[in-house]
């Protein structure tokens, strides 16, 4: 199907939980993820620097890993996903204006979505403005632990860091020791 001038191709269900599913975040995804964007979500792009939300979004697409979550009836919740901009990648989320009537589901399944990027990542940080107590709270609900705060353009942020266990993170793992 194509759709401007973006081919969209079928949607590889990468992870599915209950009645929702992620797929990686393309072009073609950007138009439509406008028009149910939260508010929110759009102060903390221009907290961000960004004048334009296409421009953020694109920015999403080409240097993140990035998903889109959506449910059965492909109405989107989310894009989430990890930025690499440092050693330890950092876990993002935009919301919709369908995160309220899709809470409790995705909550729920966003346990599952830190385990996905378990599987690659020993440890992963966070940031989230300190006036989201909701958003504070599901980052501890998923395992991050507050680490300090920061300070960008006059808002507070908490930063959270969540180390993989099972991974036995330590802070090179070339300084592992050899195991015979």
């Amino acid at each position: 199907m194509k759709v401007g001038n973006d081919f969209m191709q079928e949607e590889i269900k990468i992870l599915s939980q209950g009645a929702f599913y992620m797929t990686p975040f393309r072009d073609y995804h950007i138009k439509e993820f406008l028009k149910v964007i939260h508010h929110e979500t759009l102060i903390e792009l221009y907290n961000l620097g960004y004048e334009s939300i296409t421009e953020a979004l694109q920015n999403v697409v080409d240097t993140s890993e990035a998903y889109i979550v959506k449910d059965k009836r492909g109405v989107i919740l989310l894009v989430c996903g990890l930025v690499h901009d440092d050693e330890t990648p950092q876990m993002f989320a935009l919301f919709t204006n369908n995160l309220k009537s899709n809470y409790k589901g995705l909550v729920r399944s966003s346990k599952s979505l830190v385990n996905f990027f378990d599987q690659m990542h020993p440890m992963l940080t966070m940031t989230i403005s300190a006036k989201y107590g909701d958003m504070l709270q599901w980052a501890t609900w998923l395992g991050f632990k507050a680490v300090g705060m920061s300070e960008h353009k006059n808002i507070t942020y908490v930063e959270f860091v969540r180390c993989n266990s099972v991974k036995n993170y330590v802070s090179h793992e070339t300084s592992r020791p050899v195991m015979h």
